[in-house]
């Protein structure tokens, strides 16, 4: 992937544009493949299926908002307080779509039963934004080299949380997703309470740099 460099226009019309040409290239080769090789039956490899699928996207979503992240060494918002911040916010909110794209058009090709493309799309938009910030933080604050470890860090520990999850709970006999409220809250939604809160404070300690 080649780097950006700023230009007359807007930075957001950029990250959408790169957003744009990133899906197509990532995007088209993952759906074809989906097709091809479907999802397994739940008894069948479904689990693994699942995590390596999930693992793809993050990694892909990840690669998108690190080259994006470039065009924040120039002011998005220079008349505002905060400028620095509020342009990672707004790099954050396309990761996320970019995610949510990626994983949509690829899980349906995978043919997921309807509620497991829905935990799917959940998970992808989940750890793309604790992922994305966290790497925005890092980086501003320690450096690029940093910041892409604690981003993989915490990318494989949600995905670990979910394979957890998946493991205890199991899928539904139409390979389903399979609710255990119980497990939910103590595997998953604590895992994500971490993610958000060491996010949100290294992105907002890294804000005060402005």
């Amino acid at each position: 992937m080649t780097g950006l460099s700023p230009s007359p226009s807007h930075p957001l019309e950029s990250v959408l544009g790169l957003g744009l040409k990133r899906l197509l290239q990532i995007g088209l080769p993952l759906t074809a493949v989906a097709l091809v090789m479907p999802a397994p039956a739940s008894d069948d490899g479904l689990l693994v299926y699942f995590l390596v699928h999930l693992t793809i996207l993050q990694f892909a979503t990840f690669a998108y908002a690190a080259e994006t992240s470039r065009l924040l060494s120039h002011p998005w918002f220079p008349r505002i307080e905060r400028s620095w911040l509020a342009s990672s916010v707004s790099v954050i909110a396309a990761t996320v779509g970019f995610s949510a794209l990626l994983t949509l058009a690829t899980s349906a090709a995978a043919r997921y039963d309807i509620s497991l493309q829905f935990l799917q799309l959940l998970s992808s938009m989940d750890i793309a934004w604790v992922v994305a910030a966290i790497y925005l933080g890092g980086a501003r604050l320690w450096g690029r080299g940093v910041g892409l470890m604690l981003g993989t860090v915490l990318l494989a520990a949600c995905v670990a949380s979910i394979a957890v999850y998946l493991t205890v709970v199991g899928f539904t006999d139409q390979g389903g997703w399979l609710i255990d409220g119980e497990q939910m809250t103590r595997i998953v939604i604590s895992s994500d309470t971490v993610a958000a809160v060491a996010s949100i404070s290294i992105l907002l300690g890294a804000g005060r740099k402005d």
